[in-house]
Formats: structure tokens, sequence, C-alpha cells
């Protein structure tokens, strides 16, 4: 990889970071307060979700990867959803296996910790298939 793409790459790393956390931050105060007012947290999460999504589709096309192979929005936008879908099924695992081993007696607090970890554990996936296979950064 020469110094250039290196450079490119890094970036990329770092707004998509950016636009991790800014989504990331949104998501995880819309759930707490979802499940403060007493929604399930495993019904809260794709609420949640969702807005996250939305957010992070907007910025990750228009900032993280604005070089790009020419397509679609309706396109990248299916295969965000995908990706997402993975996702979603994948924080979904992990905080059902936290509700299993508290006996299901997470607090708003605890539930939302435990998406936070759920969300940096997905953070390489999200990054590899979006710039790989939703973006196709060329």
């Amino acid at each position: 990889m020469s110094a250039a793409a290196a450079r490119r790459f890094g970036g990329e790393v770092a707004r998509f970071a950016a636009v991790g956390a800014c989504a990331t931050g949104v998501d995880l105060v819309l759930f707490w307060s979802l499940t403060t007012l007493g929604v399930a947290p495993l019904a809260a999460n794709p609420v949640s979700m969702a807005v996250r999504l939305a957010l992070a589709f907007w910025l990750t096309r228009a900032w993280v990867f604005p070089v790009r192979e020419a397509r679609s929005p309706a396109r990248e936008a299916a295969l965000f959803l995908a990706v997402a879908a993975l996702n979603v099924l994948a924080q979904e695992g992990i905080i059902w296996g936290a509700e299993v081993l508290a006996h299901g007696d997470l607090s708003p607090l605890a539930a939302t910790s435990v998406k936070a970890f759920a969300t940096a554990v997905t953070f390489a996936g999200r990054f590899v298939l979006s710039r790989r296979y939703v973006f196709r950064v060329t």
C-alpha cells in the first residue's frame, strides 16, 4: 500500500469512527430513554438502531466514502441495510446473552452498557463490509 493510499485508508477509518460515535451516541440515548420508559431492551434496540442507521447511512455516504464506484443510492441503501441486519442480529445476541446471565433483570444502565459493548465488538466488521461491499471504495 502506498503512503497516499495508507493516508486515505486511515482517514476513512477515522471518519467511519467519528460517524459511528455520533450515530452510536444518538442510538444509546434513545435506547436508554426507551428502556427507562419501560420498553424491554430487546424491543428498544431495533427502534434505536433504525434511527442510528438512517443517520449513519447519510453521513457515511456523504463523508466517509465520498470516492467510490458510481452506484445508485437505492442499491447502496439496500446493501447498507443488509449489513445493518447482520449487525442487529449480532447485537441482539449479545444483549440476549446478557439478559440470560442477569436472569432477565438488566437495569436500563446495565442494558445500555451491554449495547455499547456490542457496538464496539461489531465495529470492524461493519467497516470492512461497508468499505468492500456497500460503498465499493475505488
